[in-house]
């Protein structure tokens, strides 16, 4: 409990120290967010094409 109190204050602390709005923090968060889904999405169309050609060879 005393970590989760510690915790949420190192992050009010750091909010309010850097200046950054509320806006600049959910963007920055959206955007890693975004950046991990895009990396996501192309890592599995890679594993979709690799697994289709090992497929294709198989079959031939």
């Amino acid at each position: 409990m005393k970590l989760k109190i510690l915790l949420a204050g190192v992050l009010m602390l750091t909010a309010s120290l850097s200046g950054c709005t509320t806006r600049d923090w959910i963007q920055a968060v959206g955007g890693a967010a975004q950046a991990r889904d895009d990396y996501a999405k192309k890592s599995l169309i890679e594993r979709l094409k690799k697994a289709n050609a090992a497929s294709s060879r198989v079959k031939n």
